[in-house]
């Protein structure tokens, strides 16, 4: 199952050219996750109030085109691996440029992995049970995301 949120492009995301200045589509991404975990009922202020952090140790970032200002955007987060400690997340945004173009329009494909810690030392942790069992719904193998 994937995760969906709805954004629009607003001013302060772009460039003078009118683009997505490239690092805030990663704050973009994050809000995502922020969302994601809310949603799944462990928002992220209250795991880091408890003592666990789920702090970002790998990203990479496919840009496949430009979202500029005024676009409306539907982001996509599903789960890739839930380790002992880490979580593999696929995100991807779409864009409908042109309502003549039917459908969305991939812009931006990334993966991370982020891993639960401790706060205080920054050592990993194992997932908790609860968030473990709150995630499962999302995670997809690779089979399931073929067409």
């Amino acid at each position: 199952m994937k995760f969906t949120v709805h954004k629009k492009i607003r001013f302060h995301h772009c460039d003078p050219a009118g683009i997505v200045f490239y690092p805030q589509f990663f704050y973009l991404l994050h809000e995502v996750q922020e969302d994601f975990l809310t949603h799944i009922g462990h928002p992220e202020h209250e795991l880091i109030a408890g003592g666990t952090g789920i702090p970002i140790v790998n990203l990479t970032t496919d840009f496949v085109g430009m979202c500029r200002f005024g676009d409306k955007v539907t982001i996509t987060l599903h789960l890739t691996r839930l380790g002992g400690a880490s979580i593999g997340m696929h995100y991807e945004i779409h864009s409908e440029l042109d309502p003549s173009i039917k459908g969305k329009t991939l812009k931006l494909r990334a993966n991370s992995v982020v891993v639960c810690s401790e706060m205080q030392h920054g050592k990993a942790i194992a997932i908790p049970d609860a968030l473990r069992e709150a995630m499962l719904p999302y995670l997809e193998t690779p089979q399931e995301n073929k067409p």
